[in-house]
């Protein structure tokens, strides 16, 4: 296992918006290529326009070499598994001749500042890699962290664009539990594409909003976090005092933002 840190100019709320994406870590990491997710409903894996109800598994497409000799192994990857203070991801190719394991620890600094540890576990059994990293699994490891995740980190992450697109305030609401919940139950009926931050003592909750449907939840506890079903189900039971601001997004500036 190879091991490694970076200090990060951004909120460990902005990290993690990065690490909980499976498609960011995926493509951050160099050599993994997301080709299908598992649907709960279908009980089985579908390409993302498909998609009912994502799991956090999926058919992957492992890529290593350079661009004049690279080779291609099928696999799957499962992730994020999140825990206290900790986000992890792992896979293997499907013949098991390839394993590996990358877990992100976030510690705040102060309210602008976190240091990342990125621990990488790579396991393989195959010349192919062996001729491509050198003889040991050890160089694999820290090939992914130096190679990518740290470069990555130091020249391209921008938390400052976490959101940088046009956003219109539609509602704010803030008071007792019941009394925003039941303003953020009307909101969501109504937004085409939106997002909608909601927050209390030690808590924060970012509820992604998708053709009138919540397609994504994600919430702060203290240093535990929370997504998906179980996190929606928090806020929901929420007691105490909340502050929600929900915004339409213009995802047409978003477009031309990426184009440009």
């Amino acid at each position: 296992m190879y091991r490694n840190e970076i200090v990060i100019n951004a909120n460990r709320s902005s990290v993690l918006g990065v690490l909980t994406n499976p498609f960011f870590i995926s493509g951050i990491s160099g050599h993994v290529g997301i080709l299908r997710v598992k649907d709960k409903q279908k009980g089985d894996y579908v390409t993302p326009e498909f998609l009912n109800s994502p799991e956090n598994e999926f058919e992957v497409a492992y890529v290593f070499g350079t661009p004049e000799n690279y080779h291609v192994y099928l696999g799957h990857m499962i992730g994020p598994e999140v825990s206290l203070r900790e986000v992890k991801y792992k896979g293997e190719t499907s013949d098991g001749k390839f394993k590996w394991e990358v877990s992100f620890f976030l510690t705040p600094i102060d309210d602008n500042k976190t240091r990342v540890s990125i621990a990488v576990d790579a396991k393989y059994k195959t010349s192919t890699l062996a001729r491509i990293f050198g003889r040991s699994e050890f160089d694999l490891a820290t090939h992914i962290v130096e190679g990518h995740f740290i470069p990555f980190f130091k020249f391209y992450f921008k938390p400052s664009e976490e959101i940088e697109v046009n956003k219109i305030e539609i509602e704010s609401e803030e008071g007792e539990a019941n009394k925003v919940i039941a303003k953020f139950k009307e909101i969501v009926p109504r937004l085409e594409a939106g997002l909608i931050k909601i927050s209390g003592k030690n808590s924060e909750c970012l509820v992604i909003v998708i053709n009138k449907d919540i397609k994504r939840v994600t919430c702060l506890l203290g240093n535990d976090v929370r997504t998906g079903s179980e996190a929606l189900s928090l806020l929901l039971l929420y007691n105490g005092e909340l502050k929600m601001k929900a915004y339409q997004l213009q995802l047409e500036d978003l477009i031309e933002k990426i184009e440009d």
